[in-house]
């Protein structure tokens, strides 16, 4: 086993990652802010000037975003991720001495064929689970296929979706699944502790004001112990980032519903969206995830059972 056991003890406190964190963050949302203030000052510029923007804003109107294009939205919003990425994969090396390919599996050589295999597996299950809410129910999609919005979409979220799942499975299945389990020797608390901050994390999604917290939670926290298990079984998070970037992406370009955290022009609006009716179809489609790739890669459970060695020291 490598992912885990890479570890050093060159400043592997938790206030160390707690600071890399906070400066990745920082450092994302200041620089790669940028693209995405710049649409906006440009479509207030574009819509009546700054004078105007006193009344829009007064009671949360949110009018200058309107008429901006979803699909440079879509982009700009993304753009973060990668500087996100691209800060903490720094930061970790400067401070850590970890190289960004041992935050994936704890070696300079990232598998991915095991990437790939992630995605189609989790792609497949998730276009599955479509195919059936289709057919059971074909009254709550309505298509509205428009191949000029549809190319660029695509072409969009092909490019920044990865950067953007890739950037959340860097960090929470693979430097606080390294982190937590260096401090506590269990890959138990590294599936558990990285899981629930995940779905912590996502609690300002319009789709948590929608449809209410503890309805939501269960939905990403259970997502999150799928991807982080199968991380810990893979010995490293390349099928988490593979199955993370295939329901991204079809969450952008198959469908989408109103409260969704990405709008886009994708192929169908879904009309009602039931996310508890919905909890036991995540959980077979989790376990068939899991089930899946554990006979592909020959996965072993009883490393769940393994201590995780102390950090080895730095030299």
């Amino acid at each position: 086993m490598n992912h885990l056991e890479c570890v050093t003890a060159q400043r592997n406190q938790w206030y160390w990652y707690l600071l890399i964190l906070f400066l990745s963050f920082l450092i994302s949302n200041t620089l790669g802010t940028i693209p995405y203030m710049a649409v906006l000052v440009w479509n207030i510029l574009r819509s009546g000037g700054l004078q105007n923007m006193p009344e829009m804003l007064s009671g949360g109107n949110l009018s200058f975003f309107e008429g901006i294009d979803s699909n440079l939205m879509l982009f700009v919003m993304l753009f973060a991720f990668v500087i996100l990425l691209v800060a903490g994969a720094y930061l970790i090396q400067q401070l850590q001495g970890r190289t960004w390919r041992m935050v994936v599996n704890g070696t300079q050589r990232v598998r991915w064929s095991h990437f790939f295999g992630g995605f189609a597996v989790w792609g497949v299950i998730n276009v599955a689970s479509m195919a059936v809410g289709y057919v059971t129910d074909p009254g709550n999609f309505e298509f509205r296929f428009d191949v000029a919005r549809f190319i660029p979409l695509v072409l969009v979220a092909v490019t920044m979706i990865p950067i953007q799942s890739a950037s959340e499975e860097f960090f929470f299945r693979g430097y606080l699944a390294q982190g937590v389990a260096s401090w506590t020797g269990s890959r138990w608390w590294a599936l558990v502790v990285p899981s629930v901050l995940f779905g912590l994390m996502h609690a300002a999604n319009p789709e948590v004001a929608q449809y209410g917290f503890w309805v939501m939670m269960p939905q990403y926290i259970l997502m999150g112990v799928a991807f982080g298990l199968a991380a810990l079984l893979d010995d490293g998070i390349e099928v988490a980032m593979g199955a993370h970037a295939a329901n991204n992406l079809c969450g952008a370009l198959l469908t989408t519903y109103e409260g969704a955290a990405i709008q886009t022009d994708a192929l169908f609006m879904v009309r009602e969206l039931n996310p508890m009716a919905d909890l036991p179809e995540l959980i077979l489609s989790g376990a068939l995830f899991v089930g899946l790739l554990a006979y592909l890669y020959k996965w072993q459970f009883g490393v769940l059972r393994r201590p995780v060695p102390p950090p080895f020291k730095y030299v």
